[in-house]
């Protein structure tokens, strides 16, 4: 929790991956990869869609031209990564699965999980607050 209130953000990904998670994780904090990627093409669209920025000028979603194969590399290579260094996350045996580690998904609780999203949204909005003129 303190991790995740303190995070820092070189771009928006961590977030938007901990709201992907809680979005489609199962009961057992399993969830699906492509959902994820689904989730974060989705996110991202729907920024641009409304006028707003997606991300950095370096960020792939804010370039376009993205596959879902290039957003799984990002998601698998940036947000995740450091949430598995962390032993937060783990990737299935299955490869096409991620999983909250399982000891700490026992010990959160409904209400831990909708602050981690609030947490993750309010964080979101302090970091698009960065690109307003």
């Amino acid at each position: 929790m303190k991790f995740i209130e303190t995070m820092d953000m070189s771009f928006s990904y961590k977030p938007v991956l901990l709201k992907a998670i809680y979005e489609y994780m199962d009961s057992n904090g399993r969830v699906a990869l492509p959902d994820v990627v689904d989730y974060f093409i989705d996110f991202y669209k729907d920024r641009k869609a409304h006028g707003m920025i997606a991300g950095k000028p370096n960020s792939i979603y804010q370039k376009g031209g993205y596959t879902k194969k290039d957003v799984e590399k990002n998601i698998l290579s940036n947000p995740f990564k450091r949430f598995e260094d962390m032993r937060f996350l783990m990737r299935c045996k299955d490869v096409e699965t991620v999983e909250v580690n399982p000891i700490i998904f026992r010990k959160l609780t409904r209400e831990d999980w909708l602050h981690i999203v609030d947490v993750c949204d309010k964080s979101l909005e302090k970091y698009y607050m960065r690109f307003k003129k």
